[in-house]
This record gives C-alpha cells, structure tokens and sequence, in this order.
C-alpha cells in the first residue's frame, strides 16, 4: 500500500519505506521537509507488512527476538519500482535502520534512483 503526501506532479519524488509507527507521523514528516526546502516535491511512503522479511536481500537467523530476516528484498525493490517509472522525475529512495539497508542494497540493484538516503543502515546484517 503507498501513500502520497505533497504535489503528485512535482519532478523530485521522495521514495520512503514505512509501517504504522511512521505513518503516524509522515505528516509531521512533510511539513518538516517543506519549511527545510524550497523545492517542491512529491513524497510517496510504502508500507511494508514484514519488515524483517520483505527488507531482508537474504535470508538469515533471528538476532533480536525470535522472527529470522528473510529474502524478500528482491521481491519489494520490484513492488518499489512501479512507482518510479516517469522518467522525467528525479527519485530519491530513503529509509532507516533496515530500510537503510535496503535502501543501500536497492541502490546497487538498478539506476532508477538519482539519489539513495540511508539513515543508521543496519550494515551489521
């Protein structure tokens, strides 16, 4: 499921993986984002249903808690891409912690994206 907050024709677009806790928040998020910058923009949040699963490039054990990460990384890139087809918008992918992460392996995976922001990537994976 995506949400699209800000102007839909703008040509910078911010790609963001979320969950409940970030929607909560993404208006706080944008009107943040507008006082900082002049440019308009579009920002479209992904909701991710199961983020140690569908963030995950490769399966591997639990290490916090009991549920193991899985390989759906390839899987989301795919579902993240349907909304970066205009090529005459500029894509800037971000997330956080996980999503950091796969925003860093997303990167390394296709040129659909002018910019990548990783916050506190788990690297450590």
């Amino acid at each position: 499921m995506t949400y699209t907050y800000g102007n839909p024709e703008a040509k910078t677009v911010l790609v963001q993986m979320v969950d409940d806790h970030d929607l909560e928040g993404m208006e706080s998020e944008v009107a943040e984002i507008k006082k900082l910058s002049e440019d308009d923009f579009c920002l479209i949040a992904i909701k991710v249903q199961n983020w140690n699963a569908d963030l995950s490039p490769w399966s591997a054990p639990a290490v916090f808690g009991k549920e193991d990460f899985g390989d759906g990384a390839a899987e989301t890139l795919v579902e993240v891409l349907k909304n970066c087809d205009d090529r005459d918008k500029n894509y800037i992918l971000g997330g956080y912690s996980l999503a950091g992460l796969f925003v860093l392996w997303a990167a390394y995976q296709t040129d659909a994206f002018t910019a990548v922001a990783a916050a506190s990537p788990s690297v450590w994976f």
